[in-house]
């Protein structure tokens, strides 16, 4: 008689949980969840708790650290989260002696696969959250042909490989033993696996595609826009194909569970809006009018997250589906980010990694068993692949976009992510994909979204035209040409300053101002900035209710206000608001790209420093001066950064301004715009030039004479324009030439606290003054190099100013010929250079509105 084989409990119990029917229960003892103590004697990898803990560091550990080695490649986050679960599966670190049974034993899955389904389950809340049904239902005709043309094609090349595969019928056989069980699990697949595979090549992953677009300076062009639209679409397009299999695998229980489960569905979409969208709009409405989203309301949002899961579980969709519409029930204002900010960081972080390793402990190479099966599904993804791009060149050319735009679209709609991740693990959990098709399909995933971030690295950079125009200075022989300005506005409370200046610097209707306001928007890694993009237009940006609109879109149609009311109220000024998405370590090419773009001459930046009620400076974000920074060194025009102190508070009946003028190329620029300043009624000018007695010029003498024809050029030009307008019986309500002669800093010091009593609202300085020797030691102590050791000095509470500075960095590299303030040349073009300006005082006009 052959002895019993005793057989491994850990082995049942894992073949009993990927079995399709389930009737024993196994237990556990209740006192293996905490340890007492290694000093005990025990183990803490035996007890699930410290269990659990060790294999959520293991797990965010290795993803991080892949993460980190991709970062070169700048490559999506999503491939090194894909990578890192692979590592720890049973292909790599799964084939080294008990680890697997160390780190991840099979009592250990449950627990652990339960955790990453609720960190899943939040995630796609979130997700749910950041899409609104309005923005999809507006993207535009366009956006519709390119989602339709990259969806449809894929879904049929995955319908018909998929009943092409099940033609084997040692592939697709969902693991059956018995001959009834794999011909009722064919019937099945035959049904379902054309289905999911289908949706699975069509999918597009939005917050990856948001990830690239912004990385790539995409965001708003026309095809950022266009992908943006079309990935919704597309996402709405896969979650619906995702219910129909689902619904589909119920058919081996009859046709009345599959016709119930899609019942399920349409009665969660729908209590979801009629029920729970009403009343998080109520709330919604409250907070715009000044109500705090309270604890209480945030922790009935998310504990109706899983009751939403809970009744799609029962419903026998998926837990995922109801979170998601339950997430799309929420609107995505400040209701929905505040819940958003709540939950996403700590998600995304450390629970959504565990879905990625439980994706990467399934993914087997031993299972790859059928290399013609497989092959099949390499070919079927990289032709689905190949035909989104096809046919989104094919829709590019219809509307008459370049052969480029086209490429690029569809490259970024190839973009995977987590949403075809789901479709896989749905598929092999319900037993509808074979292990070999899942691990396949995973790898055709990362390398698909791969390959996308270099291919696009090509399109797009020949796509990149560049621009040549000549005024990229304020300083100009004509004094009626159009002067381009570029106002960058990180928030609405920048606005009110940059408008003053702009005001005063406007010379009433005589010089049109074409001015482009750029909303500097941080993208973090949050898909839901990227929705602000989408309705940037302003013929389209006040359509809907304030209760419906993200904070960032809020901000962006508060500006988008401010700077038209500015166009119709003030003569001879165009305004029109865009916006930039991006982090603020690459926002300077945003920023450098639309100024080219604009023609700009001049871009105004806000401080970092926001002003406080008691006087002082408060940073609003670190991150904004080395921005400031990087701007004034790859600006292709000149730059001035606006320390605002109240200026935005100037009544409008006048503006009391100081020029500091000391020479050399960026004073000269700040002389070019009291020029402009001269012809406004409304603006009380003194301009003071410093000369050091006793000093002398460094450098070469012939570099000294240089400098100081052109010094003396822009001031004589600068005296005959305020000559002739006063002569004229017009110009500003008063315009004063100071000289003043200084033998070291203290006395310059004095000087600008002489004209500082007079009660000056704004202080327009130069970054680099002329005069060296004064400031040589001043720059030692700067605590804000961007600003110059004037403009440090003045910023400073040091000098107990309440006047605003605007510091005016010139352009590197200004054009040859054609500036009268570098030739030398007054107003009527006679050469004034070895001719100083006499001290003298002009005193016409009175206070004003301006026309």
């Amino acid at each position: 008689m052959a002895a019993t084989a005793v057989a491994d409990p850990l082995a049942e119990l894992w073949n009993h949980t990927t079995s399709a029917g389930r009737s024993d229960l196994f237990c556990f003892d209740p006192r293996k969840i905490t340890m007492t103590g290694i000093w005990t004697g025990d183990n803490p990898l035996d007890f699930s708790l410290p269990l659990l803990l060790f294999q959520i560091i293991l797990v965010t550990a290795t993803t991080r650290a892949v993460a980190l080695l991709l970062a070169p490649l700048r490559l999506p986050r999503y491939i090194a989260e894909i990578l890192g679960g692979f590592l720890l599966g049973p292909s790599v670190l799964g084939r080294v002696p008990h680890f697997s049974d160390i780190a991840f034993p099979v009592r250990s899955i449950f627990i652990l696969e339960s955790m990453s389904l609720i960190g899943l389950v939040y995630y796609t809340f979130t997700i749910g959250v950041e899409i609104e049904l309005h923005t999809v239902l507006r993207a535009g005709f366009r956006s519709f042909w390119f989602a339709a043309a990259s969806a449809l094609p894929p879904f049929l090349v995955g319908a018909v490989t998929g009943y092409v595969a099940l033609s084997n019928a040692g592939d697709e056989d969902g693991g059956g033993t018995t001959t009834a069980a794999k011909a009722g699990q064919q019937f099945l697949n035959r049904l379902s696996f054309p289905v999911f595979l289908g949706a699975t090549f069509c999918s597009t992953a939005f917050s990856v595609l948001a990830r690239n677009i912004a990385e790539l300076k995409l965001a708003g062009t026309d095809v950022g826009q266009l992908s943006i639209s079309a990935s919704l679409i597309n996402d709405t397009f896969a979650w619906a194909g995702l219910t129909i299999a689902t619904a589909l695998a119920h058919v081996r229980y009859g046709i009345v569970p599959c016709l119930w489960t899609l019942v399920s569905g349409v009665l969660i979409v729908s209590a979801s809006y009629l029920v729970v969208r009403p009343m998080l709009v109520r709330l919604a409405r409250r907070v715009a009018e000044g109500e705090v989203v309270s604890e209480a309301h945030e922790c009935w949002v998310l504990v109706g997250v899983l009751v939403a899961a809970l009744v799609a579980d029962f419903g026998g969709t998926h837990a995922i589906f109801g979170a998601f519409v339950f997430g799309l029930a929420v609107p995505n204002g400040p209701v929905g980010v505040a819940i958003v900010e709540k939950v996403e960081d700590f998600v995304v972080g450390t629970l959504l990694p565990l879905f990625f390793a439980m994706s990467g402990l399934r993914t087997d190479t031993a299972k790859i068993t059928s290399t013609p099966a497989a092959v099949l599904l390499m070919v079927a993804a990289l032709a689905a692949a190949i035909l989104k791009v096809a046919a989104a060149v094919g829709v590019a050319a219809v509307f008459g976009m370049p052969l480029l735009d086209g490429t690029s679209i569809g490259l970024l709609l190839n973009t995977k992510g987590i949403i075809e991740l789901i479709i896989l693990n749905i598929g092999r959990n319900k037993r509808i994909m074979s292990d070999q098709s899942f691990t396949v399909l995973v790898f055709m995933s990362a390398l698909i979204t791969a390959l996308v971030t270099p291919l696009l690295a090509l399109v797009v950079k020949p796509a990149r035209r560049l621009v040549f125009y000549k005024r990229r200075t304020i300083a100009w022989p004509q004094p009626d040409a159009e002067f381009h300005v570029l106002a960058c506005v990180h928030m609405p409370r920048d606005v009110p300053a940059l408008l003053t200046l702009l005001d005063v610097a406007s010379p009433s209707d005589r010089s049109p101002v074409a001015v482009q306001a750029l909303h500097l928007i941080e993208f973090a890694g949050r898909s839901s900035a990227l929705l602000l993009i989408n309705a940037s237009a302003p013929s389209s940006s006040f359509e809907h209710s304030a209760h419906r609109r993200s904070q960032v879109e809020l901000q962006f149609k508060h500006i988008a206000h401010a700077f038209m009311a500015y166009e119709e109220n003030v003569a001879g000024v165009s305004a029109r608001t865009m916006a930039a998405v991006s982090p603020y370590t690459t926002m300077h090419d945003d920023v450098t790209s639309a100024a080219e773009e604009r023609q700009s001459a001049l871009i105004l930046l806000p401080f970092h420093k926001h002003r406080l009620v008691d006087g002082g400076m408060e940073v609003f974000h670190p991150a904004i001066q080395p921005l400031n920074q990087s701007i004034q060194r790859f600006s292709p025009c000149t730059v001035g950064i606006l320390v605002d102190r109240g200026l935005g508070g100037v009544p409008g009946a006048g503006c009391r301004v100081a020029a500091l003028f000391f020479g050399g190329r960026d004073d000269r620029e700040v002389a070019a715009l009291a020029i402009r300043m001269v012809y406004n009624p409304a603006v009380d000018l003194t301009l003071l030039r410093f000369a050091q007695k006793g000093g002398s010029f460094t450098g070469t003498e012939f570099d000294a004479l240089k400098e100081r024809k052109a010094d003396d050029g822009i001031l004589r030009e600068f005296l005959d324009r305020a000559n002739s307008v006063s002569a004229g019986g017009g110009g500003g309500a008063g315009v004063e030439y100071r000289e003043r002669g200084v033998f070291n800093a203290s006395e310059m010091v004095a000087q600008i606290r002489e004209v500082e009593a007079l009660g000056k609202d704004l202080f327009v300085v130069g970054k680099v003054p002329g005069l060296p020797a004064l400031t040589a030691g001043m720059a030692e102590w700067s605590e804000c190099p961007e600003l110059g050791p004037i403009g440090d000095l003045l910023s400073s509470r040091d000098f107990q100013t309440t006047a605003s500075v605007l510091v005016v960095q010139s352009y590197a590299r200004p054009s040859a010929g054609g500036i009268s303030a570098e030739l030398g040349l007054g107003g009527d073009g006679v050469p004034t250079a070895g001719r100083p300006p006499r001290p003298y005082q002009i005193r016409r006009g009175s206070l004003g509105n301006r026309s």
